[in-house]
């Protein structure tokens, strides 16, 4: 009878276990696994403060706006130091913060740049065995690769760069591709490169030379994939492995920055300059579809950098002014609206429900995602500075601020690191 108690116990335990490991995500790339700000974690945290379910709280060199990624127990950042010059990756633990090692990828000149971006804007990306960064040289491209000890795998300039408002251009992975879209004034276009060797594989121009910062968005629609892209009034679809366009829409306008999201068939944009317009474009068609596959374009109620996650037909955004909407993605219309406060650069992101939106002065306020009404779950404060998209990982909460890369979970009292590493 205790040996048959005990099995059961330790059946339960190997269940219990194997459900949190289904419920564990990695946090590969910018806005997560599905490049969408979703997570499909469970028992992520809802209340903190600067010391409440801080697990730990490290001190960042330099200065940049990317945000971290995570794979099992590390976590990768970019930075930029000015005073040398130089531009940083750093792999930390997750389970400590502990910096373990921090490489100099890039030594260069500030270059010219809009006031709210910084020398380290574009977020790394990771397939599990290697790291990619993407950086601006000079006046070229810099993309590298890196595997988890810090050795330099390849590195390639493919693209000259102009681009008047900085540089903030972020890989993604797909199966064995590197994906990079970059809109600018120089030699834009989409490259696929092989993610072992940084060749390239395909490279797709777009319509004209127009800047804009929004990250590619690999989507399954009919049984096809497809990576999509956005800016320079225009959206366009790919088959990721050959580089054959799919289709392509007119819209949303000029300059994009805020990201793409994709629910019920539909591709999500949005762009704000010269004219602020959100639109949602059908991924079924073939060739032009503007006047075919266009289900609504509005001109109101749009944000410019911070990017929306959709739920359950309805999608979630905040203004840059902190207005806070739910739309119906059927018509756009908003089903209701709440005025948050504050300035807004940081990506919104979903998990187990909640919708969480962190504003400049690190104040993340925690609601439901439901369309009924606007349901505040909490208000949780950092008071440090904030423009970096945080990441959600092994039941934590990874958020980077001004000076320093906070790991929030339940539970767990605080620890402070200071930098550290090889140089």
């Amino acid at each position: 009878m205790i040996a048959m108690k005990l099995l059961r116990s330790l059946l339960a335990a190997a269940v219990l276990s194997s459900a949190l490991h289904v419920q564990s995500e990695n946090w590969p790339q910018f806005r997560g696994p599905r490049g969408d700000g979703t997570s499909l974690e469970k028992g992520v945290p809802t209340r903190w403060s600067a010391t409440e379910n801080v697990r730990w709280k490290t001190s960042l060199p330099g200065q940049g706006h990317s945000a971290p990624i995570v794979w099992d127990n590390s976590v990768f950042l970019t930075t930029a130091v000015k005073e040398s010059e130089r531009r940083l990756l750093l792999r930390l633990a997750a389970d400590s913060g502990k910096i373990l090692w921090q490489r100099t990828v890039v030594t260069a000149a500030s270059e010219s740049m809009h006031g709210e971006n910084s020398g380290a804007s574009s977020t790394p990306a990771t397939d599990g065995a290697y790291v990619f960064t993407s950086f601006q040289a000079g006046d070229r491209v810099d993309l590298r690769c890196f595997d988890f000890d810090g050795n330099l795998v390849w590195s390639t300039q493919p693209l000259r760069f102009d681009g008047e408002h900085g540089y903030s251009y972020s890989p993604i992975v797909h199966q064995n591709l590197l994906l990079f879209d970059c809109r600018q004034e120089g030699e834009a276009a989409l490259l696929a490169l092989d993610k072992k060797t940084g060749k390239v594989l395909w490279r797709a121009k777009p319509g004209r030379a127009r800047i804009s910062h929004v990250t590619p968005l690999v989507i399954q629609n009919d049984g096809r994939d497809q990576v999509v892209v956005c800016g320079s009034d225009e959206i366009r679809s790919y088959n990721p492995s050959t580089g054959d366009e799919l289709w392509r829409c007119d819209g949303p306008s000029d300059v994009a920055v805020a990201g793409l999201s994709f629910g019920n068939g539909m591709v999500f944009a949005t762009a704000g300059y010269p004219t602020k317009t959100r639109l949602a474009v059908r991924a079924s068609g073939r060739g032009n579809v503007t006047k075919s596959h266009v289900a609504w374009s509005l001109r109101r109620q749009v944000t410019y950098v911070p990017s929306p996650v959709f739920h359950d037909g309805y999608l979630y955004t905040v203004l840059d002014d902190g207005m806070l909407l739910c739309f119906d993605t059927k018509n756009g219309e908003p089903a209701w609206e709440h005025r948050l406060g504050g300035r807004f650069r940081a990506s919104l992101l979903l998990a187990n429900g909640h919708v969480y939106a962190v504003n400049d002065q690190g104040l993340t306020t925690v609601f439901e995602a439901t369309p009924k009404a606007f349901r505040p779950v909490a208000s949780n404060q950092l008071k440090e500075f904030c423009y970096a998209t945080a990441a959600i990982a092994g039941g934590s909460i990874f958020i980077r601020t001004a000076g320093h890369l906070y790991c929030i979970g339940t539970g767990h009292g605080s620890s402070t690191s200071e930098p550290g590493g090889v140089p």
